[in-house]
Order: structure tokens, then C-alpha cells, then sequence
């Protein structure tokens, strides 16, 4: 088996550390009670970022939520929304873009395997586990991350740095995975509904490739 190094920065459920203020997010929208910034990745980035195959059929976005001083906000990622060619569409579960990964794979004739390996990364934001990718050579194999183990991997992986759901009077940040499909729009709108308001504000989504 050949195996390919590939890593996540993942810390324990925690999503992304929020950056120091929304203005150093490209886009940005606020209600009395918070404001919200954001990043779209680009597929490059995604790519780098991810051992889970998510272009091009996801948009990800990362996100941080700014209460204002003596409020808590009660995160739900589905309270966002990306709208796209005329399409308000919410985030993807990481559970469910595991499991739909793994049902297309199983169609695959490559054994492409994603497995946890022994070991920590540091980088910008943390520290965290190693992913490993393994390519099986000969025989009749699965295909790419067809099997049980790589869809929990998939899941994790995804699941550790997404934004976290809860109550909080701090920053909070992470990733949401759009199901864009197809679509080649390079401007969108992204929508946070909560109590205090919506928030709506556009956002630039990078050439798709």
C-alpha cells in the first residue's frame, strides 16, 4: 500500500478560532445584537485543507459570529444560508457528506482509503491529527473511501472544524459545506437568521474549478 501524507488540523469539536475582529473577513453583516464575517475557500484551498473530497460539489465557507458585549447567541449552523442563481440553500451535515461520499465510492474500482495515523501537525490556527491516505494496489477493492472506517474518518474530520452549535457570549468560527452543486456564480448572498434579526450580506465566491 502507498501512502499518501495528508493532514487536518482538528481541536476537539472546537471549529476555528474566530479571527481577532469581522474586519479582517472579506465580507461582513451585522444586527444590533451581532455581526457575522466571512471567507469563501477557494478549491485550491479546499483541496489543501481537506483529505475529504468535497470539490466541486461543496462550497466552504468559514464563518465567525460576533455577539455584542452582554449577549449569547444560540449558534444552529442551519440558520444560515447561501443564496446562489436564485437558490437559498443550507449547509450540509458533515455526517451526511460522509455517508453520500461513501455511497458514490463504493461504485469506484480504486482502493483509496482515509485512515488516522499516529502523530500531531501544528499549524496557523492549532494542533491536531494526521489523516492518512492509502492507495491499494491490485485485487478487488473498494472504492476510494468506500469502507465504514473511512466514512467516521470523513465525518470527523469535517464534524471538527465545522462551525459548533451551542450557546456562546464569545467569537465563534468554522466551516459550512454548501452543496452548490454545479453552479458557476462567482457572487453570492449569505443569510444567518436568528432572534435578534437577519443578517444578509454578499459574498464572493472564488472561480470554481
Amino acid at each position: 500500500m502507498i501512502a499518501l501524507a495528508l493532514c487536518w488540523l482538528a481541536q476537539g469539536r472546537d471549529g476555528l478560532p474566530a479571527r481577532s475582529a469581522p474586519d479582517n473577513y472579506p465580507s461582513k453583516g451585522e444586527s444590533p445584537a451581532i455581526v457575522v464575517a466571512a471567507e469563501a475557500m477557494d478549491p485550491e484551498q479546499i483541496r489543501n485543507e481537506f483529505a475529504t473530497s468535497l470539490v466541486p460539489r461543496y462550497q466552504v465557507v468559514e464563518v465567525a459570529i460576533y455577539p455584542s458585549k452582554g449577549t449569547t447567541v444560540d449558534v444552529n449552523t442551519l440558520d444560515f444560508g447561501l443564496r446562489v442563481d436564485g437558490r437559498l440553500i443550507r449547509p450540509a451535515s458533515p455526517r451526511s457528506i460522509a455517508g453520500l461520499n461513501q455511497k458514490r465510492a463504493r461504485s469506484g474500482n480504486k482502493d483509496i482509503r482515509l485512515y488516522p495515523s499516529v502523530g500531531v501537525s501544528t499549524g496557523t490556527w492549532g494542533t491536531g491529527t494526521n489523516v492518512g491516505v492509502g492507495v491499494g494496489m491490485g485485487g478487488h477493492h473498494p472504492g476510494p473511501a468506500s469502507t465504514d472506517r473511512d466514512r467516521r474518518v470523513m465525518e470527523t474530520e469535517l464534524d471538527d472544524r465545522s462551525l459548533q452549535e451551542g450557546s456562546s457570549d464569545k467569537p465563534v468560527a468554522g466551516y459550512l459545506y454548501f452543496p452548490v452543486g454545479e453552479s458557476k456564480s462567482r457572487s453570492a448572498e449569505l443569510i444567518y437568521q436568528h432572534d435578534g434579526g437577519d443578517v444578509k450580506f454578499p459574498i464572493d465566491l472564488p472561480k470554481r474549478k
